[in-house]
């Protein structure tokens, strides 16, 4: 009898080691994971290095930032449309895109294409009624 009560404490013991192991090895992941990508948040390399390859591409005015950012991955512009709009939202060009034809190169990064997708007004823009 006083075997198995030790037999059970040990096992008991190791159960609650791995448990903290798993724990552990988990909460680590998970903290790398978000740190990647919190790190490409703000500077995530273009897709290519220069010259890169040109890309024309059309925004029309119907199409959502979810739809834009698909259309910027699907065209080899991104890595990955959840990161593009989270950048876009973090930016000073959140909610400017402008519908429009566009000749964009794979060797921008996300800041240099919002820069061209959602161009400030010109002062003449600014004062037509």
């Amino acid at each position: 009898m006083n075997g198995m009560k030790v037999t059970s404490t040990v096992m008991g013991t190791i159960l609650k080691i791995a448990l903290a192991i798993l724990i552990v090895v988990g909460v680590y992941r998970a903290a790398t994971s978000a740190y990647e990508y919190g790190f490409r948040l703000f500077a995530e390399p273009p897709m290519e290095t220069a010259p890169g390859t040109a890309v024309n591409l059309v925004i029309t005015d119907n199409k959502s930032d979810k739809e834009i950012a698909e259309l910027l991955q699907t065209n080899g512009l991104i890595r990955d449309a959840k990161l593009f709009r989270l950048q876009e939202r973090i930016s000073e060009y959140y909610g400017k895109i402008q519908p429009g034809a566009y000749e964009l190169n794979t060797s921008m990064t996300a800041e240099e294409i919002l820069a061209v997708i959602a161009p400030e007004p010109t002062t003449e823009e600014e004062n037509t009624p």
